[in-house]
């Protein structure tokens, strides 16, 4: 197996890399906040119900299960930018058929390209900004999602204004221009040191069975589904609930702006706050307070102000989830095998993707969106009660794996 001649990145390198990171998670999820939003909104414009939308919105993560394995392993042997290139041109396809298309089945699979783009660009992004810089891996992966939060701002925004003003199909046709954007820039990420390189792909997948059996890594990936469930909740409830209290496209893109601000806040400081609290104390109170905002959204009613409030709650609180999953993920991992145990770990994170969205359509379609609040705030709550449990029971056996400070 060869050596690299270096490990480390000069501070130089170390900071265009840096920069490069941030500005493709900023630009790639101004495409992805533009979908999140849009998905569901032009699957209700073209009078599916609530429960065809869940199966829609569940589509995009069937694929994602065994791509993300894939997409670790080229992350390990050839490095993240290729897996990025590959997430920008899948997300151009998904967009170009929504915006032609208006059939049950062309909408998933259009939904599903998008998916492919998803569940290849977390892997490929975390990966990437884990290895940078090992001992700041906290600092760089919460502000990459504070970067990529902040893009998700402007996506939701301006996709929700031009939909409103110049019609779907027109939204659709930015989204795909933004991504042949990012096709290009992330061909030019520099390439990152490494330990060894493999020279065959079936040993870049060689990690799997170790993964599988390591505890430390079950919990990585039960935080990742949790991480995962917050996400699709607001893209199959809290999206459609604005909808149906009367709110237009321009609206509803405001509000989900405002929610996701709280999330750029915190991941600036994210690295600070999880050195003071833990990982677990911190997955305990947010999740606790995921629950209660929950809770509250069917007491408000359809008071905008007020739901905007817990827009922004929610939101702040997603923004700590998303950077936290792979901080737990990196803990447990060798820096070597990054790619592919953000990979695996990302299983879990996919599996909600088809679960969450699936389920809650069928429950919003029998219950109603308002009552399905109730059933989202106690799921929530049962998440945080078994963070205390299930934590330092499956994590005691790392124990020389040293907290990250950063």
């Amino acid at each position: 197996m060869q050596q690299s001649s270096r490990t480390t990145l000069s501070a130089h390198a170390e900071l265009r890399a840096t920069a490069l990171i941030y500005t493709a998670s900023f630009s790639y999820m101004i495409t992805l906040g533009a979908t999140l939003l849009l998905v569901p909104l032009h699957a209700l414009h073209l009078g599916f119900n609530l429960a065809e939308l869940g199966i829609i919105v569940a589509s995009q993560a069937v694929f994602g299960l065994l791509l993300r394995l894939f997409a670790g392993a080229i992350c390990d042997q050839f490095g993240e930018r290729w897996v990025l290139w590959g997430s920008f041109g899948t997300m151009v396809a998904g967009a170009a058929i929504f915006g032609v298309s208006e059939s049950f089945l062309a909408l998933i699979i259009a939904q599903t390209f998008l998916g492919i783009s998803r569940a290849t660009y977390w892997t490929a992004t975390q990966s990437y900004s884990s290895r940078i810089n090992p001992k700041k891996s906290g600092i760089l992966l919460g502000r990459m999602n504070s970067s990529g939060t902040a893009g998700q701002m402007v996506g939701a925004a301006m996709v929700g204004l031009i939909a409103e003003t110049m019609g779907y199909t027109w939204a659709w046709a930015v989204i795909v221009a933004l991504g042949l954007v990012g096709v290009l820039g992330s061909l030019i990420l520099p390439v990152l040191p490494r330990k060894d390189v493999r020279r065959g792909f079936i040993q870049a997948l060689a990690p799997i069975p170790a993964l599988a059996r390591t505890p430390s890594m079950g919990m990585a990936g039960f935080t990742a589904f949790v991480a995962s469930t917050s996400m699709t909740i607001a893209v199959i409830l809290l999206v459609p609930y604005l909808r149906e209290l009367g709110n237009g496209e321009t609206t509803i893109g405001l509000v989900r702006t405002v929610g996701s601000a709280g999330s750029v806040v915190i991941g600036i400081c994210f690295g600070a706050v999880v050195a003071r609290t833990g990982q677990q104390n911190l997955y305990v109170g947010v999740l606790a307070l995921e629950s209660l905002t929950m809770l509250a959204v069917p007491l408000v009613g359809g008071h905008l102000f007020a739901l905007t409030m817990l827009m922004f709650s929610y939101g702040t609180l997603h923004g700590v989830l998303g950077p936290l999953y792979p901080l737990t993920a990196s803990t447990y991992s060798t820096q070597e095998q990054r790619g592919m145990a953000i990979a695996y770990v990302g299983l879990y994170w996919a599996a909600a993707q088809v679960v969450v969205p699936a389920a809650f359509g069928v429950i919003a379609a029998s219950l109603g969106l308002k009552d399905s609040f109730w059933f989202a705030g106690v799921m929530f709550m049962g998440f945080a009660v078994a963070m205390p449990i299930l934590f330092p029971l499956l994590t005691k056996d790392r124990s020389t794996v040293s907290e990250p400070l950063a």
